[in-house]
């Protein structure tokens, strides 16, 4: 008698790794509006850089320097918008974050011009910058001090479906040579910024009171752990996230055999990976040397940008779309470990009157880094492709390297939790 192999299935196991259980119904509707916005982002930014390049005919280190100069106004308004926030909630500046990218994103489809496309892209740092403050202080006046950090993470999971779904889409629409393919890409986009905007005005708008003297950034800026910690994060983004986001389409673009719709597969599988791996990391660095998993996360970084250099080299077609996959997956482990080290460990060595200050400072440090990574990453690939990713890899290894060099508490540190009064209105 034949036996069939019985394969277990807990479905609560398997929900634990997308939901956080116990959050309020307004916080469930904030997330479904943070998966709505990044699906739309899903849907662009595998293309963004392509479409200014081949479509509009900039070159490519101008069209990288475009989408990358939204960091020079996301900068400011992520500061400024993180003062706002407490005078006039939460979600005002967050429907004004939404509604400023959907205006943006549906002005790229007039872009001509190379100046055009860099004025576009600055408008974009307006909303991008606003959103962070933004949504994480409204999820944070939805829920319980102890449920934030559930709450936390679950937004970034809801940010990764959005991501992940809206790749899919766009390969989808990409492959099927949808006309005027990414002019429809960019309107979708914008309609799911709008879509966002109108949600948020079924709920509430906490308006969260610090208690006590706050400080200001001078005072957060006297800390060297916070100074190093935020150029670790600069030096990371612009040699990591960035230009894996923005420049390795282009890349894979010029590599013989590569088609455009196979690059949105590509980062939907990072996407997936990080979807599955996030929580599980993030509990393995639960209480592990913070320098030692951002030394293991560059070396990882530094392996998956090898294997990138290795594909424009020798691979072709199918093969090299398989490599490159490959090299998403390893470099989505490497940002698992970014994710779940830098905003936990710049929160820990806070002082809690100074917490949202030096959350700013690294937010700082992330808008930077795009601001960076994506002009100096074009320029290389126009020079010479191959040194995009062997300069990116290079720049990871001696990352790692002096992290290791450094010593493992190197941001020993702990805080607690800053009182919050919490009204609605």
């Amino acid at each position: 008698m034949q036996r069939r192999l019985q394969v277990p299935w807990n479905p609560s196991a398997v929900s634990r790794l997308l939901i956080t259980p116990g959050l309020p119904r307004h916080a469930w509707l904030l997330q479904a509006g943070v998966t709505l916005n990044f699906f739309g982002n899903g849907l662009v930014a595998p293309y963004l850089v392509i479409y200014l390049h081949f479509d509009r005919g900039i070159p490519l280190s101008l069209a990288a320097l475009a989408v990358g100069s939204g960091g020079i106004l996301a900068t400011t308004s992520g500061l400024i918008v993180g003062a706002l926030v407490d005078r006039f909630g939460p979600r005002t500046c967050l429907a004004f974050a939404m509604s400023s990218n959907a205006v943006a994103y549906a002005a790229y489809t007039q872009v001509h011009a190379s100046w055009q496309a860099v004025a576009v892209g600055m408008a974009v740092g307006v909303g991008t910058g606003a959103y962070g403050p933004s949504v994480q202080a409204l999820l944070s006046g939805f829920v319980h001090p102890e449920q934030r950090a559930a709450a936390l993470s679950q937004q970034r999971m809801s940010a990764i479906v959005g991501l992940s779904l809206g790749g899919l889409a766009s390969a989808a629409l990409v492959a099927a040579g949808v006309p005027w393919v990414y002019t429809v890409l960019l309107l979708l986009d914008s309609a799911t910024f709008l879509g966002f905007a109108i949600l948020l005005m079924f709920l509430p708008n906490p308006h969260i009171v610090r208690s006590g003297a706050s400080g200001g950034y001078r005072a957060a800026l006297r800390d060297r752990r916070l100074r190093l910690l935020a150029v670790v994060s600069l030096v990371m983004v612009g040699a990591g996230i960035a230009p894996m986001l923005w420049i390795l389409p282009a890349f894979a673009r010029g590599i013989p055999g590569v088609a455009v719709g196979s690059i949105g597969l590509i980062y939907a599988v990072n996407t997936a990976v990080i979807l599955l791996l996030q929580l599980q990391i993030t509990r393995a660095a639960d209480g592990r040397s913070p320098t030692l998993m951002l030394a293991i996360g560059a070396g990882i970084w530094t392996l998956a940008w090898g294997v990138v250099a290795i594909t424009g080299s020798l691979l072709r077609g199918w093969f090299a779309v398989g490599a490159l996959a490959g090299a998403m997956t390893v470099y989505a482990i490497g940002e698992c470990i970014y994710t779940a080290v830098v905003t936990p460990t710049a929160a820990a060595v806070a002082p809690p009157l100074l917490r949202g200050r030096y959350l700013a400072v690294m937010g700082l440090a992330w808008q930077a880094g795009f601001m960076l990574g994506p002009p100096a990453a074009g320029a290389l690939v126009s020079v010479q492709p191959l040194a995009f990713p062997l300069v990116a890899a290079a720049t990871c290894a001696l990352l790692a390297l002096v992290l290791l060099s450094l010593g493992g508490h190197l941001w020993a540190g702990s805080s607690s939790v800053t009182t919050d009064v919490v009204k609605r209105t």
